[in-house]
């Protein structure tokens, strides 16, 4: 059979095989559901929408307005994977975002073991083992697990396998200099346009592999020698080809909290040394076998490669250990999982020793935004190789290769498809396209480019967003990341009630604070869900006459005159009065307990119905009611070290 005609049946049966586990339950109607679950699905549906909706209208592909208005955001700084989102544009016309993210999505892993089955042939010569290294490393861990939360942008990693193969055939002579320079230069520019990181920690490790190989591979030096001028020159092409995206990238920067320090705060840096043998909840062959590793973060569940392969690779190191090619194998493997530890040797839960170079690389420009647990990816790849030579190199006890240990190595890493609970392959319904918006209704309500504001302050507005061909703007966030604590990636974000909305568990933002974001952010109309707990139909009124109509709350309502219209600067200026000075806390009172809460929020969630606590004088502030013989008079005054005007005040009633 034609060696074509055998890569395209590889592509194909990889193909199947990623519809098979992840998508088979899209159909009949691939547009109701999304590939992966969870709030970031929702980032790549919105982006892929973006590009299509930019391309069609000759608008800006790099900086949209319709979110965060009018801020307005850089999209080269969120995870949106732009460049597949451009590539697939032209599906996106015909089938909506949806649908075409839902493609992207399947084909990303599919793709990806198709690459490292071409590098394994590459190398071995043989179908079969380059078979199983291609499965090895395109439905590895790293990439089940982020294809769970269906993350587009960390699922497309089939520039990887391209990266070592062109310097494979470099080495080899089967390429000159300039073969090997636009080759690179072209898979670095195609990896910044999908994701920045994944473009930042393949360089990183492609420097290191390329040090190693001079140490290690003392036949290869020259040649590695000559490499050099061609990659240096690589990056000038890369630079090139990516030259819009990074021109935007670098007008984009602003100095926020590292990714890093947040993925500190939260305590999930690193991987346990357990997680490269024991099994998770996405794999199929024990994943749920093993309650006593709990105290594990999960994050680091992408380095599990399974026991069959990690034998494999104990066995190619110890029966080509005198190689040089096994050594350097086997080095970059090690140093793929040393990296991905982080700054922590644990095992178990339990934190033996820091690991000091994790700590000193985050002092590095960028490199404090990559998760050290991403770095797995780059372990799989090492080991599907390693798995892929020991495969084609070593005699099968009854076929010409053996089978048994390749079959167990790809079955150890079988996704558990038929689990429906998390974590869960199964895919996820959006949340219905309101009548508001499939009848067509809002487009005789809201008038082109009018900025609204949603609730609940969820992404599913940003879908609808998407799927109504960018009609209507957005006062709202959602596509770049948002930390809880210290500076944030978009001035938006810094808008207290913005914080206040995407964050607090106990209370939501004041209608005077809501009416004050409104002004601020130019919003025409507040759009709700019936039957809300924040902002009730009383609440929204304060915005305005409301409508109900389509499914939706309108405040005002559809051909009343928009927020705009309406005098707000009193709001605006009481808002920036509160804001200009350290937030205070209010007490309110619930069942008889007493609890504080931030200066302009309204009590929700467990403090929902909570009452403003009093000031009796002579006490201070306490929980109602009132002690007998007291009587109300006004609020308390700054006087009595209280804000003014917060606390009802009562005193004796002969006063």
């Amino acid at each position: 059979m034609p060696r074509r005609a055998q890569d395209a049946i590889v592509l194909a049966a990889a193909t199947a095989t990623s519809v098979g586990y992840f998508g088979w339950r899209l159909f009949p109607h691939p547009g109701r559901y999304t590939v992966g679950g969870g709030p970031d699905t929702g980032i790549y549906i919105w982006g892929f929408g973006w590009w299509e909706h930019a391309l069609a209208t000759l608008s800006n592909p790099f900086v949209s307005h319709a979110l965060y208005a009018p801020t307005g955001v850089n999209l080269t700084w969120t995870p949106s994977a732009p460049g597949i989102a451009l590539l697939f544009a032209p599906l996106t016309a015909l089938v909506g975002p949806v649908v075409s993210c839902n493609a992207a999505t399947l084909l990303a892993p599919a793709l990806s073991a198709f690459t490292a089955y071409l590098l394994c042939r590459a190398l071995t010569g043989s179908v079969w083992a380059s078979v199983v290294g291609g499965y090895l490393f395109g439905f590895s861990s790293p990439m089940l697990r982020q294809e769970l939360g269906g993350h587009l942008n960390l699922t497309a990693v089939f520039c990887f396998p391209l990266v070592a193969l062109a310097t494979v055939r470099f080495v080899r002579g089967e390429i000159g200099g300039r073969g090997l320079a636009w080759r690179l230069g072209a898979l670095l520019a195609a990896q910044i346009w999908i994701s920045t990181e994944f473009a930042l920690t393949t360089s990183i490790m492609f420097v290191a592999a390329f040090a190693l190989a001079l140490v290690l591979l003392r036949d290869a030096r020259p040649r590695l020698r000559r490499a050099v001028a061609p990659v240096l020159g690589a990056c000038g092409i890369g630079a090139v080809l990516a030259a819009p995206f990074l021109v935007y990238l670098v007008l984009g920067y602003r100095p926020a909290t590292s990714l890093l320090d947040q993925v500190k705060y939260w305590g999930a840096a690193g991987t346990d040394l357990l997680q490269f043998v024991v099994p998770n909840g996405v794999h199929a062959l024990g994943g749920s076998s093993f309650p006593s590793v709990s105290a594990i973060e999960p994050t680091g569940d992408s380095s599990y490669l399974g026991l069959p392969t990690l034998a494999v690779v104990a066995l190619f190191a110890v029966r080509w250990r005198r190689a040089q090619g096994t050594r350097f194998l086997v080095a970059c493997l090690l140093l793929a999982a040393l990296t991905a530890l982080g700054s922590t040797l644990q095992v178990d839960g339990h934190k033996l020793l820091t690991l000091p170079w994790w700590n000193l690389a985050t002092h590095l420009p960028a490199v404090g935004d990559a998760l050290p647990f991403r770095f797995a990816v780059y372990t799989s790849l090492a080991a599907a190789v390693v798995v892929a030579l020991w495969t084609a190199r070593t005699r099968g006890a009854v076929f010409p290769r053996p089978y048994v240990l390749p079959v167990l190595a790809v079955a150890f890493l079988v996704p558990s498809v038929w689990r429906s609970t998390y974590p869960t392959f199964w895919p996820e319904r959006p949340a219905p396209l309101p009548a508001f918006f499939a009848s067509g209704v809002y487009r005789r309500c809201l008038a082109p480019g009018e900025t609204v504001v949603g609730f609940p302050w969820t992404g599913r507005w940003t879908t609808w967003q998407a799927e109504t061909g960018f009609r209507f703007r957005l006062a709202m966030n959602g596509v770049q990341p948002f930390p809880k604590y210290g500076r944030t990636l978009n001035a938006f974000d810094d808008d207290q009630v913005v914080h206040d909305l995407t964050f607090s568990d106990v209370g939501e933002p004041t209608m005077p604070r809501l009416l004050a974001f409104a002004a601020i952010h130019r919003v025409g109309r507040v759009l709700a869900l019936p039957g809300l707990d924040y902002p009730t139909k009383a609440q929204l009124a304060r915005f305005g006459p409301v409508e109900r109509i389509g499914g939706l709350l309108v405040a005002p309502a559809c051909g009343r005159p928009p927020l705009a219209a309406r005098e707000l600067a009193p709001y605006v200026a009481a808002y920036r009065r509160e804001t200009a000075k350290p937030r205070g806390q209010v007490g309110y009172c619930l069942g008889g307990n007493f609890d504080l809460l931030d200066a302009g929020l309204l009590p929700a969630g467990v403090l929902e119905g909570a009452r403003r606590a009093i000031f009796v004088l002579g006490e201070g502030i306490t929980c109602p009611p009132a002690p007998a013989g007291y009587v109300r008079r006004g609020f308390a005054p700054a006087s009595l070290d209280v804000t003014p005007g917060t606390y009802p005040l009562y005193v004796p009633a002969r006063r």
